[in-house]
């Protein structure tokens, strides 16, 4: 076991996507005829399982075939506005993920979104640089979504490295809450959309930039 690594969510964190999915989201939604509050966007859509969510949005249990289908739909509008925008990683990102490549402190990605989402991601991004394909851990439909810690979780096992000594970046609440809940030892809010996050005390950045690099001097020199 390596001391420490280093792990990304993707979703307006890695890639300030929050614009595309609230505006894919409103057009799914409507196409289903359902209206969400913005709490309630944030408490079951912004960070979530897919099952989960459109369990909430369709208020029953839904199957396997049927999450497919209709997580589909939703990731299809969405891939369609992503694409009407110039894609580009986060303010800071390429500079950071060169930095942990070079100093060869491992790094993963976990995130919420579904394998088509990732296929997309890894060929738009070239994320294949900078990770490998098995540290790209994304939602399969056999894990619980955050704020359950297991994606996370699955990620500090598959890097092979001490949480206590890890670090992980974050943008949704939920998010938050899971990186809380696996209890690694240090936890950084990207923040993507001028939120309020004043119920954490985390450091928060608004430009990879300003994340402190001295935490990777430590994680290298223990290497």
């Amino acid at each position: 076991m390596t001391n420490g690594g280093v792990i990304f969510d993707f979703n307006g964190t890695l890639f300030w996507d929050s614009e595309y999915q609230e505006i894919a989201w409103d057009k799914y939604l409507e196409t289903h005829n359902i209206q969400l509050t913005t709490a309630q966007k944030k408490e079951y859509i912004h960070g979530r399982n897919g099952k989960d969510t459109l369990e909430f949005l369709f208020k029953r249990e839904l199957n396997d075939s049927e999450v497919e289908q209709y997580t589909e739909e939703k990731e299809l509008i969405y891939r369609d506005e992503c694409l009407k925008h110039e894609m580009r990683l986060a303010p800071g990102a390429e500079t950071l993920l060169n930095q942990l490549k070079t100093k060869g402190i491992p790094i993963a990605i976990a995130t919420a979104s579904g394998k088509s989402n990732v296929e997309f991601f890894i060929n738009k991004f070239n994320l294949l640089h900078y990770f490998t394909e098995e540290h790209i851990i994304y939602n399969d439909g056999k894990i619980r979504g955050k704020p359950h810690p297991d994606i996370f979780e699955m990620a500090i096992k598959k890097l092979d490295v001490d949480r206590s000594e890890s670090i992980i970046f974050e943008d949704s609440f939920s998010g938050i809450q899971a990186a809380i809940n696996s209890k690694v030892g240090n936890i950084i809010i990207v923040n993507s959309t001028k939120q309020d996050y004043s119920e954490f005390n985390f450091p928060i950045i608004e430009h990879f930039d300003e994340f402190d690099r001295t935490t990777l001097s430590f994680l290298h020199r223990n290497r």
